[in-house]
């Protein structure tokens, strides 16, 4: 099965036709297939023309959906690109809280430490004050108990010296 033949209008045109007893006028005939050849050319014209801007057409809108295709490619990489940012983001903020927070407690756990530490020296410190301060109070008694008597000073009696006095106490902070 070919390609059905096509009549151009030069076919139209040049047809003849036999002649025939009472027949139609050769004159209107040939006039009209020379109008009609005339119009068959303006349409095979412009039947090429559609073709070519058709073609023109379908070779734009496969440029369009290349694009298109290219754009939705695009958009789909930004988007993962934009989560994984996000994510990256999170994580990194996540990590850094983690940090500050580690940080935060080995601060408070030398800083606990470090007033620890300060209590017990002040705890240790009044121990020695008050050991230093007895053995200088018994130094001092004894040196006060083997002075002899004459070379004591007189003493004038006053009025303290009638009454009883309380031995005075240093005053010593007790460790809480």
């Amino acid at each position: 099965m070919g390609t059905p033949v096509r009549l151009t209008p030069i076919d139209i045109t040049n047809k003849r036709f036999r002649r025939a007893l009472r027949g139609y006028r050769p004159s209107e005939v040939d006039e009209f297939l020379a109008e009609v050849g005339a119009d068959y050319e303006a349409v095979v014209v412009e039947n090429a023309h559609l073709r070519e801007q058709l073609a023109q057409a379908q070779q734009e809108l496969e440029r369009y959906r290349a694009i298109e295709t290219t754009l939705k490619e695009a958009l789909v990489l930004a988007q993962r690109t934009a989560d994984e940012l996000r994510a990256s983001a999170h994580r990194e903020v996540e990590a850094m809280r983690v940090q500050a927070e580690l940080q935060v407690r080995q601060q408070m756990e030398q800083y606990q430490k470090a007033i620890e530490d300060l209590r017990l020296a002040r705890q240790r410190f009044a121990i020695e004050l008050r050991t230093t301060l007895r053995g200088m109070l018994e130094f001092v008694e004894q040196h006060l108990a083997t002075v002899p008597a004459e070379n004591a000073p007189p003493q004038e009696p006053t009025q303290s010296d009638s009454e009883p006095s309380e031995p005075e106490s240093p005053h010593v902070e007790q460790p809480a």
